[in-house]
C-alpha cells in the first residue's frame, strides 16, 4: 500500500469551551476521490481550515506528502501542492476566465528591466562558450593597455579569435536581453490555461467575464485556478452546493476526469450524498468532532453511527 498524500493524526482544535475537533485521524489516499460527510456542526470545516492553514491546531499533526505541514501558513501550502477552494467562490470578477486562471499561474517573472532580463548572462557565466567570450574580452583588455591596439589587431589574429570567442558564445543572450522574458512565460502559461479549460469543459467561455458564468461554472473557474499552481491534492467545499443537478453531475465527472488524466487527489465535504456518491472511492463521516467511520461509501451509510447521527438517534 502506497503512502497517504495526506495524514491528519489526533487534531484537535477549540475555540473556548467548543471541542470543534477531539483527536480526529485519517489518511487520504493518493489518486483517489475522498469525501467528508456529517451533519452541521460536527466539525467539517473546521478541519478543512486546519488542513488548509487557515487554522492552527490545539494538538496533532497533519502531514502532506511525507512532511509535516502543522501549522503551515496557506500560501506555504498552496506552493507545496495543496490547495482548497470554498464554498461561495472568490473570483476577479471582471476578469475573463482565462485571465482568472492566469493570474494564479506561477514562475511569472513580471515587468521589471532587471527581472525580464535575469537570464542574460546565465548562458554566458554556465557554459563552456561563455567562459570564452570573456576570454576574448581579456585579450582586448590586454592590447588596450599596451596602446597599440590598433597597430596589433591587424598584425595578429587577436580580433578574429575575438569575434570567434562572440559567436562561439551564440545570440541566444543578446535575443534574451532584447525579448522580455515574461512574453515567453505569459505564452507557455495561456497554453496551460487553454488546456485546463478543456479539461473542465470551459473552453467556450476563455473570453467571458466571471461574473456571467453560472454558479457551477464558478466553481470550475476556482478549480482551475488550483490546477495552475500546479496543485497535487485539492480540498473542495461543497462543489456542488446550489447548482442544477445536471451540471453537478458534470461537476463530478470533471473531477473524474481530472483525477484519472492529472492524478489530482480530492478531498471533498459535500452534502448532497444523492450526486457524490457515484463518484467517491473513500468516505469519511464525522459526528461531534470526531471521526465515527471511514472506508467505502455503501459501508459507511450502512453504519449505525452514521445513522444515527444523521437522523439524531
Amino acid at each position: 500500500m502506497t503512502a497517504p498524500i495526506l495524514s491528519v493524526e489526533k487534531v484537535r482544535k477549540s475555540f473556548g469551551n467548543l471541542h470543534a475537533l477531539d483527536g480526529v485521524s485519517l489518511d487520504i489516499e493518493k489518486g483517489k476521490i475522498s469525501i467528508l460527510i456529517g451533519p452541521n456542526g460536527s466539525g467539517k470545516t473546521t478541519l478543512i481550515n486546519v488542513i488548509s492553514g487557515l487554522y492552527r491546531p490545539d494538538s496533532g499533526k497533519v502531514i502532506f506528502q511525507g512532511k509535516e505541514a502543522t501549522g503551515l501558513a496557506p500560501y506555504e501550502l498552496y506552493n507545496q501542492g495543496l490547495a482548497r477552494t470554498f464554498q461561495i467562490p472568490a473570483l476577479f470578477w471582471k476578469l475573463t476566465v482565462l485571465e482568472n486562471l492566469l493570474v494564479a499561474g506561477r514562475k511569472n517573472p513580471g515587468e521589471g528591466f532587471f527581472k525580464s532580463r535575469q537570464d542574460f548572462l546565465s548562458p554566458w557565466l554556465d557554459t563552456t562558450a561563455g567562459w570564452q567570450l570573456i576570454h576574448g574580452l581579456a585579450v582586448m583588455k590586454k592590447l588596450i593597455r599596451k596602446r597599440s591596439l590598433v597597430n596589433r589587431l591587424f598584425r595578429q589574429r587577436s580580433m578574429i579569435r575575438f569575434l570567434e570567442q562572440l559567436y562561439a558564445a551564440g545570440v541566444k543572450p543578446w535575443r534574451n536581453f532584447f525579448t522580455l522574458a515574461w512574453i515567453e512565460g505569459e505564452k507557455e502559461a495561456t497554453q496551460k490555461a487553454g488546456r485546463i479549460l478543456n479539461l473542465l469543459g470551459l473552453s467556450r467561455f476563455w473570453n467571458q467575464p466571471a461574473y456571467l458564468l453560472s454558479g457551477g461554472q464558478m466553481k470550475l473557474v476556482e478549480i482551475g485556478r488550483a490546477l495552475m499552481a500546479g496543485a497535487k491534492l485539492l480540498l473542495l467545499d461543497e462543489p456542488v452546493s446550489g447548482v442544477n443537478p445536471t451540471l453537478a453531475h458534470e461537476i463530478f465527472s470533471r473531477i473524474l476526469r481530472l483525477r484519472d488524466e492529472l492524478g489530482i487527489t480530492f478531498f471533498i465535504v459535500e452534502h448532497r450524498l444523492d450526486i457524490a456518491l457515484r463518484y467517491v472511492d473513500q468516505m469519511f463521516a464525522m459526528a461531534f468532532g470526531q471521526v465515527i467511520a471511514s472506508g467505502p461509501p455503501d459501508q459507511v451509510m450502512k453504519n449505525t453511527r452514521v445513522m444515527e447521527a444523521y437522523l439524531g438517534g
